[in-house]
């Protein structure tokens, strides 16, 4: 008889660990995707907000004060600006909280790679994971308060569950890619592109395979119309699921999309919020107000897009092609060479080229064309519309230089192994330096080609902690604004989007948005004998500063430095450098005593 301390072998629970559940693949896919969230979150709000980034933040931020929402085209989707009023409300405002979505996003998109595992080789699956975690551009703009990367990274994963859907048959890759889908039209109005890349692509990879087929003796027309009835039979038996996804895209795109609120502010003719619809939360409790609401938030919306956006590139193709390139080859040159490597080899392999990377090159290589025709403004961010597709060829490419490169050693090629242990030492050293330079080290300067113009030079840090402390000790005015740039007549029309031309709220930017979330009182004033004659001065007065770049006169710091007795001066920068009479430099002027 067994002693009590024996247990039977059947007794004896095995450890289960991680390598139980997942392969060596997903694995190695969690681990990257773990150091591409590190270097996401690391020093996330150390950087001074760009004025995209603040303008949309302050906006984000009055949200949460007020709940008041309506769609505007000139901030893009609503998205971030839902998602962040929501944050801040828990974890407070600043830049940090402010850029947590996004990089959160850009740290997890390693994990689409996951999707296409059974489309593509295991290492292929790790090399995706690799670019969209190290890719310099990806990097820099995952610690950027902008849609893009997101509209990108939504559409990535819409594309991976939809082929999943269609390579296993379930209803919930339809319903997740839908999902996924929807929220990529909540971000960015160019999601339309994405929907026109994709039917072209679709259209390539069907004549693709008409060509590698051949007609034989049923003729082409025959040969198509066989594929056409073969197809509309699978969509006959997922008819169900595919109105129940639709229903889900226009569910997702009316909650983001629908006013909020508009009920709490009264008329203003300077106010794009229309109070005659009503909100989100009216409809909700009435559903009889459900139709105005779901035909504001799709047909208003779309109306409002087209005023804004509807025109494209006004310039010429050529002058857009030549500002976006110069950004794609320091942002995206490795990936960019691979992605052809990949595209190549894999087509003119000896077996059949693979839909998924075949359906990415085309939707990558298209918007690389196409993008200078439909960009307004043809700034850093839009490249990332070309890259992110373009992971999938790439992949293959890298993954094709290692595999023949491990090739070599096992025959004892020596030449060869060197040669391509070269190449990827190369290319992981190009790759990794522009990283680190871009999104660490000089992510402020203007040197810097993913750097765009409304990124401040300036390292504000801490005098805005400063003006913070000040701010808290004081009681009445905290900020005084001279000048007729940052002049408002009413600084309520602030509170509620969009502030109205003229008023100084965008010459302000970026410090708009952290006095924002300072709580910081305002005042403006034009006449610098105001300022002479005020008894208790702001602890915080700000002004232009002096630029040899502009000829013409201006309202400036000289003007009222005599008043300042007893102030600190500090020089920032709004823009990247002054240029012409677009007056970058600004003093920032702190009572000694305040502080």
């Amino acid at each position: 008889m067994a002693s009590e301390t024996e247990s039977s072998p059947s007794a004896v629970t095995p450890r289960e660990t991680l390598t139980d559940y997942l392969s060596r693949t997903e694995l190695v896919v969690l681990g990257v995707a773990l150091v591409a969230l590190v270097a996401r979150l690391f020093e996330l709000g150390a950087r001074v907000a760009h004025q995209d980034e603040a303008r949309v933040a302050y906006w984000a931020y009055r949200y949460m004060e007020t709940g008041v929402y309506e769609y505007r085209p000139i901030v893009h989707g609503p998205f971030l600006t839902i998602v962040d009023g929501t944050l801040f409300g828990l974890l407070g405002a600043n830049d940090f909280t402010m850029r947590l979505v996004v990089a959160l996003f850009g740290g997890l998109l390693p994990l689409s790679a996951l999707l296409f595992r059974e489309r593509l080789r295991d290492s292929e699956t790790i090399a995706m994971a690799l670019l969209l975690a190290a890719n310099p551009l990806l990097l820099y703009y995952s610690r950027f308060y902008r849609n893009d990367l997101l509209l990108a990274g939504f559409m990535l994963v819409a594309f991976g569950f939809l082929v999943r859907a269609y390579d296993h048959g379930r209803p919930a890759f339809l319903y997740a890619g839908t999902g996924a889908f929807a929220l990529a039209f909540t971000t960015k109005e160019n999601a339309l592109v994405y929907g026109a890349c994709w039917v072209g692509a679709a259209a390539l990879l069907w004549d693709h395979r008409l060509f590698a087929r051949r007609a034989g003796e049923g003729g082409l027309l025959g040969t198509v119309w066989a594929d056409l009835r073969a197809r509309a039979g699978r969509l006959r038996e997922w008819w169900p699921h595919l109105a129940l996804a639709v229903v889900e895209f226009v569910a997702i795109v009316v909650f983001f999309y629908a006013p909020r609120n508009t009920d709490r502010i009264a008329p203003d003719p300077r106010s794009s919020v229309d109070t005659d619809v009503p909100g989100l939360y009216e409809a909700l409790g009435d559903p009889t107000l459900l139709p105005a609401v779901v035909e504001h938030a799709t047909v208003g919306s779309w109306n409002d897009f087209v005023s804004q956006w509807g025109s494209g590139n006004e310039g010429s193709y050529l002058s857009a092609l030549e500002a976006l390139w110069p950004i794609l080859v320091a942002g995206a040159g490795v990936l960019l060479a691979l992605a052809v490597l990949g595209f190549v080899a894999d087509r003119y392999a000896d077996e059949i080229p693979r839909d998924v990377v075949a359906f990415a090159s085309y939707w990558g290589f298209a918007s690389l064309l196409g993008y200078p025709v439909i960009v307004d403004n043809p700034f850093p961010w839009e490249v990332i519309h070309v890259v992110v597709p373009l992971v999938i060829p790439a992949a293959v490419g890298l993954a094709l230089v290692v595999r023949l490169g491990l090739a070599s050693i096992a025959d004892d090629d020596a030449i060869s192994a060197s040669a391509a242990a070269l190449v990827v030492l190369v290319l992981t050293a190009q790759v990794g330096a522009t990283a680190v330079g871009t999104s660490y080290v000089n992510d402020q300067s203007d040197d810097n080609r993913l750097v765009q113009y409304a990124q401040s030079s300036s390292e504000m840090k801490p005098l805005l902690s400063e003006i913070e402390g000040v701010v808290a000790d004081n009681e009445g005015i905290d900020v005084l604004f001279y000048g007729e740039e940052f002049y408002s007549a009413d600084e309520a029309a602030h509170d509620v989007p969009p502030a109205p031309q003229g008023s100084g709220w965008f010459e302000r930017l970026p410090l708009a948005w952290y006095l924002e979330t300072y709580g910081a009182e305002r005042d403006s004033v034009q006449d610098p004998d105001v300022v002479a004659g005020m008894d208790e001065k702001p602890p915080v007065v700000v002004a232009l500063g002096e630029a040899e770049t502009c000829s013409e006169s201006y309202d400036s710091a000289d003007d009222i430095e005599g008043y300042l007795d007893g102030y600190e001066s500090h020089e920032i920068q709004r823009f990247a450098h002054d240029s012409g009479c677009t007056i970058s430099t600004v003093t920032v002027f702190v009572d000694e005593d305040a502080t």
